[in-house]
């Protein structure tokens, strides 16, 4: 005899409080009717969409009516119904989103800023006090590749760590710090308390963070900061990387170029 099969708990979800029990007629009646629209039908009359989910028009017209009264449908000129602003503006918030939004976004303007500054780019988004490679750009004429970024990149001693400590909550930052001094990665590593305070301090009033032969020797970063749309919460950062000569002489230029990029980048970051 075949049994039933329990469904997976969530992430984060305890076994024991998997979602059962009764469900709501007309909640899945309206995720229906959004169901409805696809790719290839952007824009549905009434009758068509009371046809597909056999349901009666007036019963759909109900629920249509209070869809779009909280924008979750909108209607054309010809009176078809179609998807509301307002179910954009909710899918931003899912974390998955805004990451796509930003690579969709960013990786052009990233790419031609290693093309220029012949340096490596990295979107990172920050995430539980760590940071995650969104996306990568090399040079394309470059003959050399420097290091990629990887997991666990040091925070303390990377440029873009450097920002992501910068902006936590204070508590936070007593915590991380009181863990200090930390181990030297090369002679230029800063490891002390005092050292770095006073780097996020310049972080916060400048708006980057300067990473000079801190991890490697021989190799610099530069990394500015990735806000919201309303410049309230840090999603994550942006940065280049490359041999030290290049990056030093050309800092004021990539740092005005990575500003303009992230600024650019905020404004689809509706959340």
């Amino acid at each position: 005899m075949e049994t039933e099969k329990k469904r997976p708990s969530a992430p984060g979800e305890k076994p024991n409080q998997a979602l059962s029990g009764k469900q709501i007629q007309s909640v899945q009646r309206a995720i229906n009717i959004l169901n409805c629209f696809t790719a290839t039908n952007t824009a549905l009359t009434l009758g068509q969409i009371s046809s597909r989910l056999n349901l009666n028009k007036g019963t759909v017209h109900g629920i249509l009516n209070t869809l779009h009264n909280n924008g979750y449908i909108s209607q054309n000129l010809s009176g078809q119904y179609m998807l509301g602003a307002e179910l954009f503006n909710k899918a931003c918030l899912a974390p998955d989103t805004r990451k796509k939004i930003c690579v969709d976004h960013g990786h052009d303007h990233m790419q031609a800023l290693s093309d220029r500054f012949q340096a490596n780019g990295t979107l990172f988004s920050v995430e539980d006090k760590r940071l995650l490679v969104l996306d990568t750009t090399e040079p394309t004429t470059c003959a050399f590749i420097v290091r990629r970024a990887t997991p666990g990149i040091s925070l303390y001693g990377s440029a873009s760590g450097k920002i992501l400590l910068a902006y936590l909550p204070q508590k936070e930052l007593d915590t991380y710090l009181a863990k200090g001094p930390f181990p030297a990665l090369t002679d230029q590593t800063k490891t002390t308390r005092d050292q770095l305070e006073k780097e996020f301090a310049h972080i916060r009033e400048y708006g980057y963070s300067y990473e000079h032969n801190e991890l490697f020797m021989g190799v610099s970063a530069i990394a500015v900061p990735v806000f919201n749309q309303y410049g309230t919460q840090l999603f994550g950062t942006m940065s280049l990387t490359g041999m030290t000569p290049g990056i030093q002489k050309q800092k004021s230029a990539i740092v005005r170029s990575l500003t303009e990029a992230t600024h650019r980048l905020q404004t689809v970051l509706q959340f």
